[in-house]
């Protein structure tokens, strides 16, 4: 009963802001852009400057912890001045509630382009396409710092401009990390605070790419595939991927993925 209670609870101190209320007489809500595991992030009109920006709240519910990450998450953010990241504005609290105001990165997710717009990610595509995500993750790697959660959701495509957004999760190489006692070896892989992490998650988002074109039979679904027998791609490419999830040993680092990848897109 009292975890039913705690979830009813959250639920509710961690409903999102309305449209058109405007924070802290500045800031004009336009529209809710989502929530992740420690704050909820809005679209806004900035009304002293006319111009739209990403404004995130930390959680209600995660209390001071909430607070701490998203000061956290600025204080990255500062550190990493990069056109593929979002600028970083500042923070500010009303009514007891902690805010971050960063640039709003316009385009289309990955996410939204493979499955509202039916976007197809070729081969070679694909491979183009993570060669200019690892270009952004190595200099965020150079930096000390590891994303921890690349995904389809985090990358936004705008004509020639990709970005990688949402670093709630970000920390420095040497600390520790955020895991509980229950986490499986997915989760591990995917929040060891180490390069490691974020190449095991490319390897992840890669196969989303591949698999936009990928189609499925009656048959094939029976036995079960996996990718590498499911996806009609080169050997070379194979690798690459098995690599990055760590089937076989994986990469020293960053710059050894892209070395290689750029051997095959010679």
């Amino acid at each position: 009963m009292i975890p039913y209670l705690k979830r009813v609870y959250e639920a509710w101190i961690d409903y999102p802001r309305r449209r058109g209320e405007v924070i802290r007489g500045q800031y004009q809500i336009k529209r809710f852009l989502g929530m992740g595991s420690y704050g909820l992030t809005y679209l806004c009109l900035d009304k002293n400057t006319g111009q739209e920006v990403a404004v995130k709240q930390a959680k209600p519910s995660k209390g001071q912890l909430g607070h701490d990450l998203l000061h956290r998450e600025m204080a990255i953010m500062r550190q990493l001045e990069h056109p593929s990241i979002p600028s970083c504005y500042g923070t500010f609290e009303e009514s007891k509630r902690l805010y971050l105001v960063t640039e709003f990165i316009k385009g289309q997710t990955v996410e939204d382009l493979i499955f509202e717009r039916g976007a197809q990610f070729a081969e070679k595509d694909a491979l183009i396409l993570i060669r200019r995500l690892l270009d952004i993750v190595l200099f965020i790697h150079e930096h000390g710092i590891v994303h921890l959660d690349i995904r389809i959701p985090n990358v936004i495509i705008d004509e020639e401009r990709m970005s990688l957004i949402d670093f709630g999760l970000a920390a420095r190489l040497g600390e520790s990390p955020r895991l509980t006692i229950d986490s499986d070896e997915e989760l591990i892989r995917r929040r060891i605070v180490d390069v490691t992490s974020d190449l095991y998650a490319i390897g992840h988002f890669f196969l989303f790419m591949l698999y936009s074109t990928f189609e499925s039979r009656e048959e094939q679904e029976e036995a079960s595939r996996g990718w590498e027998e499911e996806l009609s791609i080169s050997t070379h490419t194979k690798l690459i991927i098995r690599k990055l999830l760590q089937i076989d040993p994986p990469y020293a680092n960053t710059q050894a993925c892209i070395e290689e990848l750029d051997i095959i897109l010679v």
